[in-house]
């Protein structure tokens, strides 16, 4: 039965078809409220118990400071029942074990669901019954489908009892954040990070991006992810207005306030999902603009897989954080332009346009590779040129020439560990180069949207002219192809009969 709009619970969500009845928490009037919390657990299990009868129904929330918190039944705390913690997700074999406490205490049939926010479960939910076989086949879809429409409020409400500062330890807090970060942070990249891990107990987030603006707000640059050499080289990271509208995103206050961001058509979709090892797409999304003093704007941007995370206070926070750090992003952007190689080698615009001409008008990716690997012999003088591509997160990866007509998969892969290939994968070194006995090697990664996916390896016999100062341009004809092969390294690991090249791919 469902609860009146007025009872203390909420109203309850309008189901889509064959979803179960779930009413809604108000956090507002009734989130940190035993009683209320009490009514709105009855109501549930009231609802719930029309499409799937039980005898126990049992709810914790986990706050995002750690532990649990039964939110109902009461009687349920004298029982003293050990509930497994995620970290941060529940392992099957952790609610098996629950469920097998519950059957040895007289109930048949049991079954533990995880309620699951974004990247992380926010609460457990527990149905039991005295009668055998149930929460099979429609009882188990409809169950788990209450525990997805319970994650929104949940969430709010694990974050809501998350512990998180108030008022003057509030501000006292985001000042040793933004102090902590700025100490750490002494690359674009470094500083990113150490930003985002210091608010994470202020504003939880799944990603934390700083962007910067171009002139006029045309073009934006992943700053948070520039890792070395001259800003706005590496085009992986460049976004135009027509994918990115920050500009149009921004309130009158200077504040980015998202509450599903997969439904903001001057959102980039599925551009963020490359960067999740899960493919998740950022859906809350809170930010400020930043303004430094050389009038460099930037904006700091936090998001969460999980939708309706953020609220203004939120905003008002970051506008708070973004006008701190304003001066380290314009001294951090600053020095990233003055940034240089040694001394380089001159590519002409002629020659990535012959390039960039290729990759777009050549359909089959042996004839494409083969011509670039002939372009780029014109002003890079290499003897031998491989791709050496990632086909998941270990240490092989397979070694692509020129020209290779077999499939991806049938490629032998080869071990990197404790090689510098492999460490220019992981990223632990931006570039490499070496001579050894007038042998050259160099190697660039191929990165798209700021994630390194393989490598362009260059090596020359003696005597080799291949020096350092080709590692600009090899890394220009590493940027310009790397998209391309990317699309071909996806489709290597889909379950497909075939590989398609990149154009068909592209026009997808």
């Amino acid at each position: 039965m469902c609860p009146p709009e007025d009872d203390l619970s909420g109203d309850a969500f309008p189901p889509a078809a064959g979803e179960p009845l779930v009413p809604i928490l108000r956090l507002d009037d009734g989130g940190d409220d035993a009683d209320a919390l009490a009514t709105w657990h009855q109501a549930l299990s009231n609802a719930l118990s029309a499409e799937v009868p039980h005898d126990l129904l049992a709810l914790w929330l986990y706050p995002t400071r750690g532990g649990a918190v039964l939110l109902g039944p009461e009687a349920l705390a004298q029982d003293d029942l050990k509930v497994p913690l995620p970290s941060p997700q529940l392992l099957p074999q952790q609610l098996r074990v629950l469920e097998e406490i519950v059957r040895d205490a007289g109930y048949a049939s049991t079954v533990g669901l995880p309620v699951r926010f974004g990247r992380r479960d926010v609460g457990m939910m527990l149905v039991a019954s005295l009668a055998p076989g149930r929460y099979r086949g429609f009882e188990l879809i409809v169950l788990q489908l209450a525990a997805r429409r319970l994650a929104p409020s949940l969430g709010r409400l694990a974050r809501q009892w998350g512990g998180a500062v108030q008022g003057p330890e509030r501000v006292a807090t985001l000042l040793d954040a933004i102090a902590q970060a700025s100490a750490g942070g002494v690359t674009p990249q470094a500083f990113a990070a150490a930003l985002g891990h210091a608010l994470e107990q202020l504003v939880p987030h799944d990603r934390l991006e700083l962007i910067l603006s171009g002139p006029g707000g045309g073009r934006y640059y992943r700053l948070g992810e520039h890792v070395g050499g001259p800003l706005w080289a590496d085009t992986s990271l460049v976004l135009d207005a027509t994918t990115l509208d920050l500009h149009g995103l921004t309130d009158a206050h200077g504040r980015v306030l998202l509450g599903d961001a997969g439904r903001e058509p001057r959102w980039p979709r599925g551009y963020f999902t490359a960067l999740d090892p899960a493919g998740a797409e950022l859906r809350a999304v809170v930010g400020a603009q930043a303004t430094g003093p050389t009038r460099l704007t930037a904006y700091l941007l936090l998001g969460s897989v999980g939708p309706d995370l953020y609220d203004e206070a939120d905003a008002e926070l970051l506008t708070r954080v973004a006008a701190l750090i304003a001066p380290q992003v314009a001294l951090l952007a600053e020095q990233a332009a003055r940034e240089r190689d040694e001394p380089r080698v001159s590519l002409e615009p002629v020659q990535l346009l012959e390039i960039t001409e290729v990759l777009a008008l050549t359909a089959e990716p042996s004839e494409a590779t083969r011509r670039v690997a002939e372009l780029a012999g014109r002003f890079l003088p290499f003897d031998h040129l491989h791709f050496a591509l990632r086909l998941n997160d270990g240490d092989r990866v397979v070694l692509l020439d020129p020209g290779e007509r077999r499939a991806i998969p049938d490629l032998a892969s080869v071990p990197v560990a404790g090689t510098a290939l492999g460490e220019v994968l992981r990223g632990e070194r931006l570039h490499y180069f070496a001579l050894h006995q007038g042998e050259a090697r160099l190697i660039v990664p191929l990165r798209v949207a700021g994630r390194v996916h393989g490598a362009l390896v260059l090596t020359a016999a003696p005597p080799a002219v291949l020096n350092r100062s080709h590692l600009g341009p090899a890394q220009r004809v590493a940027d310009l192809i790397a998209p391309h092969l990317e699309l071909l390294r996806r489709a290597a690991m889909l379950p497909a009969p075939f590989h398609p090249g990149w154009k068909r791919e592209h026009r997808r």
